[in-house]
């Protein structure tokens, strides 16, 4: 046996596929309890609508009912939304997905995923994922009560802000000036900012960040916008109740015209 891997990536895409028989068998059985699966009022049901849903073992078929309301020119898959579903991906493929987002870029993610898994899928979906998932996960972050010093004074809050160019899908760079020798960029400038604070030094009199006190906050806006999403966090994170607030930054004129 001189090829183990080859022996191991064989065996493996031959489990998944007999998971994702014994997860087909399961999610499209008759007799399987789905909330909300009968017909509203204004709708039209299309039964056995097929869709392929993307698990962490692959490609899973479906057959469900659809709901149609032409008035509302709205439909629902009542299974899709039972099981989680978002564009065709089960948690566990969004949840690596967002993962694999957060830590690299997207192309890197999808070969990741591909060794890790054996997930064959495109950047581009990584991205769009992303997209589509980023806002409703800041709106859940925003309503998270602050991981440390939830009353009382706080001795020290640092509020730390820096920028830096991420490399750009081509119409993301449209009509933007950059420093290519023909005046077109390759990047866009990311903001990135984070709040914590500090209640002790170590042995040395150093100071020491509080553990898990650190909340991060992120966007392509304008510095002076940027700022202000940054005082917000510092402000949700009770910064009137700091004794002392310190502001870590470049010494650019715009952090420092509109600073916290």
């Amino acid at each position: 046996m001189r090829n183990l891997e080859a022996v191991e990536i064989g065996l493996r895409e031959a489990v998944f596929r007999d998971l994702c028989g014994v997860l087909g068998e399961l999610l499209n059985d008759p007799a399987l309890p789905v909330p909300e699966d009968q017909g509203r009022l204004g709708e039209k049901c299309h039964p056995d609508r097929p869709k392929e849903a993307l698990t962490l073992f692959g490609p899973v078929p479906l057959e469900r009912n659809y709901y149609y309301a032409a008035a509302q020119e709205q439909g629902r898959a009542p299974l899709d939304q039972a099981l989680g579903l978002l564009a065709g991906y089960s948690p566990g493929v969004l949840r690596m997905f967002c993962r694999a987002a957060a830590r690299e870029p997207f192309e890197a993610g999808a070969a990741d995923l591909k060794a890790f898994c054996g997930l064959e899928i495109e950047g581009r979906q990584i991205q769009r994922v992303a997209q589509q998932m980023g806002p409703a996960v800041r709106e859940v972050l925003e309503q998270l009560p602050p991981p440390v010093h939830t009353s009382g004074p706080i001795p020290i809050m640092y509020i730390a802000v820096d920028g830096t160019g991420v490399p750009m899908v081509p119409e993301e760079l449209e009509g933007r000036a950059g420093k290519q020798p023909d005046g077109s960029a390759k990047t866009r400038e990311v903001k990135l900012g984070c709040v914590f604070t500090q209640t002790t030094v170590d042995e040395e009199g150093l100071p020491q960040r509080d553990y898990q006190s650190t909340t991060y906050v992120a966007g392509f806006e304008a510095a002076p916008d940027f700022m202000v999403r940054a005082r917000q966090e510092a402000i949700r994170r009770r910064m009137a109740a700091a004794l002392l607030v310190v502001l870590l930054g470049d010494g650019a004129a715009v952090f420092r015209d509109h600073g916290v």
